[in-house]
């Protein structure tokens, strides 16, 4: 990593990448596998999320190395998020997502070594395999400040016309499901899903765009810059957090206290 890219990342805070999967189905809104984060977790225990987490160090040395991905896609740190976001989503829900040579690829078995310790450059060496840097479609780009800490999470849209069996692990996620952005949003209106702030902003997003081919047609639409939630007070004292108006969000701004927390 040069020292111009480490000034970055310290910038921009703890990398982080998320996946939002497209399960498309005719006429009817798509469906995108979520999960319910363990009980045990620190942050955001029990909330309904979409698969993802930090970007470590084997993740930026994959993005180096062209026998694993094209090294002419984007910058490193980009490249790194992405191999996070594949990487991540075969931990918790052992789903092959961007593999570039599938094959006999036994992806259980991918997904128990990398719960022992394996590092994923070494299961892709041993299996032959490349990622896709393409498969996925850059959706936003998130620096929210959580518990004193920043973090530049990137969110991906990706589509996923495979077999849709999620094994998950349990020592990170209570349960999985594949459900429309609609649904999510309702069961969270019940109180019957905790839903923080990033992701009820990205659902209604996604509720907007019934398909994958009508979001990433929707990514044309929008540049894709950081997006800072802001806190203020109005003049009556009350709470609200915001984000910026023009980053293809329909509510941009809610009250503090009408939300659910981490």
């Amino acid at each position: 990593m040069s020292e111009s890219e480490k000034a970055v990342e310290a910038h921009c805070g703890t990398a982080a990448a998320t996946l939002i999967l497209f399960s498309d189905r005719p006429d009817r809104p798509a469906e995108h596998l979520m999960i319910q984060r363990s009980a045990k977790l620190r942050f955001a225990p029990n909330a309904l999320v979409f698969p993802g987490g930090q970007v470590d160090e084997d993740d930026g040395l994959i993005a180096t190395d062209a026998r694993f991905v094209d090294v002419q896609v984007e910058d490193r740190v980009e490249r790194s998020h992405r191999v996070a976001a594949i990487r991540e989503t075969l931990e918790e829900t052992g789903l092959a997502v961007g593999f570039a040579q599938r094959g006999a690829v036994d992806v259980t078995a991918m997904q128990r070594a990398l719960k022992e310790g394996a590092l994923f450059s070494s299961l892709l060496a041993t299996a032959g395999i490349s990622l896709d840097m393409l498969a996925l479609r850059p959706w936003a780009q998130w620096h929210p400040r959580l518990s004193h800490r920043r973090f530049d999470t990137r969110f991906y849209i990706a589509r996923h016309d495979g077999d849709r069996t999620v094994r998950v692990d349990p020592d990170e996620v209570g349960r999985a499901l594949w459900i429309t952005a609609a649904d999510a949003i309702a069961e969270a209106e019940a109180g019957l899903a905790k839903v923080i702030f990033p992701t009820l902003c990205n659902l209604e997003r996604l509720a907007e765009h019934p398909n994958f081919t009508a979001a990433d047609a929707h990514l044309a639409t929008i540049e894709c810059r950081p997006i800072s939630p802001q806190l203020h007070d109005d003049d009556s004292g009350k709470s609200w957090i915001s984000i910026p108006d023009d980053s293809g969000y329909p509510l941009t701004r809610r009250l503090l206290s009408t939300l659910q927390v981490p």
